[in-house]
């Protein structure tokens, strides 16, 4: 438990005093993400009207045990988890979560060898245009099971990755940029999993990714930029039951 307790001090106490950052607060630039301007950009579908209540929506979510990806996500289902969970409100630079200084490091990203409605590849979420940015297509011997190894019973469909591009958020708190990065991340995944249980999708935070196989398929700088946290996705033409009692955690 020492261990525990030390890693806790250090995190938390000793680099809230904000060490190593580089700018005044008021210099650092609120609300920005990455845009890959010479890739074809798709706008999605807007978000579909869901006709459900948050207690209901809270639960009915679960991390599923289910994952059997005999249907592929559809374009409009994508639409609706982004649209409503991650994409930046027309009228100011915030989003539907919460983000230290609205400085917003996270970014997203989905890997998917096919998607209902538009082929498959590796694309990034741009919150502004609230569309998807088709980077490249997956490699000919690409295998979901080599980015989320355990437990062999998921076989996901499509997984959402959530990076840290660090410097966004360091220049201003530092080295506390780290805790607040995984608190957002924490936020953000909240919502994708609440609005894909809302919708009828097979979801399942996952920690243990292969970070290398995933900064190479994304193809970033991990001194600037690195995966904190992924999210499987499936879908089956016939209904699982929910997870029960002790059985919605993150994976390792």
């Amino acid at each position: 438990m020492s261990f525990l307790t030390n890693l806790h001090t250090d995190l938390r106490r000793v680099r809230l005093t904000k060490r190593g950052s580089t700018d005044a607060p008021e210099n650092v630039p609120r609300g920005k993400h990455k845009e890959y301007l010479r890739m074809r950009r798709i706008p999605l579908p807007e978000p579909a009207h869901l006709d459900i209540t948050l207690p209901a929506a809270l639960e009915k979510r679960s991390s599923s045990l289910e994952a059997s990806g005999v249907e592929h996500i559809s374009l409009e289902e994508i639409g609706t988890l982004l649209g409503h969970g991650l994409r930046r409100r027309d009228s100011s630079v915030n989003r539907n979560y919460p983000s230290g200084g609205a400085l917003y490091p996270i970014e997203t990203y989905l890997i998917a060898p096919s998607i209902k409605g538009l082929a498959g590849g590796i694309f990034h979420y741009h919150p502004t245009e609230n569309a998807l940015e088709r980077l490249w297509d997956v490699p000919t011997d690409f295998s979901m099971k080599k980015l989320v190894g355990k437990p062999d019973f998921i076989v996901p469909t499509l997984l959402m990755v959530f990076t840290s591009a660090w410097t966004r958020s360091s220049a201003k708190y530092g080295d506390f940029t780290y805790t607040l990065a995984l608190l957002e991340a924490g936020h953000m995944s909240e919502n994708i999993l609440l609005l894909a249980g809302a919708i009828g999708l097979e979801v399942r935070p996952m920690a243990a990714f292969n970070d290398n196989r995933i900064i190479e398929l994304l193809d970033i700088d991990e001194r600037d930029e690195q995966p904190v946290h992924t999210i499987t996705f499936s879908k089956s033409s016939a209904s699982h039951p929910s997870a029960g009692a002790g059985e919605h955690g993150i994976e390792e």
